[in-house]
């Protein structure tokens, strides 16, 4: 067993040469057997161990029980113990998530604290060929691809998993051979959990089919995972070589093949919102749905985000939407100046003598207005429905709308740009151009307003 478990650690490189090793210990079998391997294994190593156990408060004294078993057995052994407790049900009822999810949630949250406290470089935990299979099949009944049918990584950043490699029975074997000390988790013979009815129900008709059903399936996963890997980094090259920031061109991404953009679909949005929850197939669809259909600025909400379909680009923004709300109208007074906070501008407004010295504003950031063409007071809002404008030097009058698309500004943005008005109509449109309206002449008294962008 200890030779088998080392050979495979030492395949996926999961062991330090020193250091520390945080071992997950619960005090049923298969942990057991996981501190007595990996307690050998230290010895030849130079590693330490340090053993951590998280108490649900599921099964009341029983719980308490099985941290008490586990604080002794490495008391014995001397073995630096720490452990941490919590109420699943009630943080499951608070936030209406399953009872194993929010159990294996807490539980890995203490583990991930505790290996930072005490400088451990690996998490070790006790999964089996039988859990691999278990989570295998669960996976498949939840509609999984290639990732999931790949099973329990063998590794996941710090996360290893030494007994992967042998199965259930194997562990009965050795800690009956060794006569280590375990306890029994009342629960796993009830079919209270997924997981449980998938043991109890699912996995002996399969192995009456194939007495080695749980090894055929760890080979499975291990093709499953080298093919994972192999079209995850042809995602990698994609999104390397073709994608700019949280953003993708839209046909380049319509035109792979699915296996391919599914994987490219799923890293970006994991990257642009890590806390978010996986995407579902149906998510994916929607995205290249968007990126192939017809509509230049179409939009759809993803689990922590919004995609945004901008002409040929296709944008996975985690920030929220800005609402219209959010950029109120100002009125800019001769004399003062105005800020406009959501849009990071400052609006500084003065009356002037326009002369030949004053030349145009190529980047429209300065407006020149002659007074006595205004009509009542300047505004400074977002576009309106029905807006138009007689742009200068241009014939014919055009909706904002209508020049916004022309100009191929995206849909979600042009609610942020500044439309300069008074009470007869548009006058500007902030970095776009102005109006033929209201233009002065040399020697005109003129409002000036001008944007810059606040520091």
């Amino acid at each position: 067993m200890i030779s088998r478990v080392l050979e495979y650690a030492d395949e996926w490189k999961m062991l330090p040469d020193r250091g520390v090793v945080l071992v997950c210990v619960s005090g049923g079998a298969d942990s057991m057997c996981l501190l007595e391997v990996m307690r050998h294994i230290s010895y030849s190593r130079g590693f330490e161990l340090v053993a951590a156990h998280y108490n649900h408060g599921l099964r009341g004294e029983e719980s308490d029980r099985d941290e008490t078993f586990v604080m002794n057995i490495c008391q014995e052994h001397g073995i630096q113990f720490y452990s941490d407790r919590g109420d699943v049900l009630a943080y499951s009822k608070k936030n209406k998530t399953g009872v194993e999810e929010t159990a294996r949630e807490m539980r890995y949250s203490f583990f991930y604290e505790l290996a930072s406290k005490v400088y451990a470089s690996r998490i070790a935990t006790a999964h089996t060929i039988n859990d691999n299979t278990e989570t295998m099949l669960l996976n498949f009944v939840r509609g999984a691809g290639g990732h999931g049918m790949a099973g329990i990584p063998p590794v996941r950043n710090e996360i290893i998993r030494p007994l992967l490699c042998v199965s259930r029975e194997d562990v009965m074997s050795f800690i009956a051979e060794r006569k280590i000390p375990y306890v029994e988790d009342s629960t796993n013979k009830l079919d209270i959990y997924a997981r449980n009815k998938i043991r109890h129900n699912v996995v002996p008709v399969l192995e009456e089919l194939n007495p080695r059903f749980n090894e055929a399936a760890f080979s499975s996963a291990r093709l499953f995972r080298a093919d994972e890997e192999f079209i995850g980094d042809i995602a990698d090259l994609f999104i390397q070589d073709c994608c700019v920031g949280h953003t993708a061109t839209a046909a380049d991404l319509a035109v792979l093949p699915f296996s391919v953009s599914s994987r490219v679909i799923r890293k970006i949005h994991a990257a642009s919102a890590p806390d978010a929850p996986s995407l579902s197939y149906k998510n994916v669809n929607d995205v290249l749905d968007l990126c192939a259909g017809d509509n230049p600025s179409q939009s759809l909400s993803l689990p922590g985000m919004v995609v945004y379909r901008e002409y040929e680009r296709v944008i996975f923004d985690a920030e929220p939407k800005l609402s219209d709300t959010q950029f109120a109208p100002v009125y800019p007074l001769v004399g003062d100046s105005s800020i406009i906070l959501a849009l990071g501008l400052k609006i500084a407004c003065k009356s002037v003598v326009y002369d030949d010295s004053i030349k145009p504003d190529a980047t429209f950031s300065t407006f020149l207005f002659k007074s006595v063409d205004l009509c009542g007071r300047i505004t400074v809002r977002p576009r309106r429905e029905g807006d138009t404008i007689r742009q200068k030097g241009l014939k014919g009058t055009k909706t904002l709308k209508k020049l916004f698309i022309e100009k191929r500004i995206p849909v979600r943005k042009r609610a942020f740009i500044p439309v300069i008005c008074d009470d007869e109509g548009v006058l500007g449109i902030y970095g776009i151009g102005v109006s033929d309206r209201a233009i002065p002449e040399p020697g005109d008294l003129t409002v000036s307003v001008k944007f810059e962008e606040i520091q």
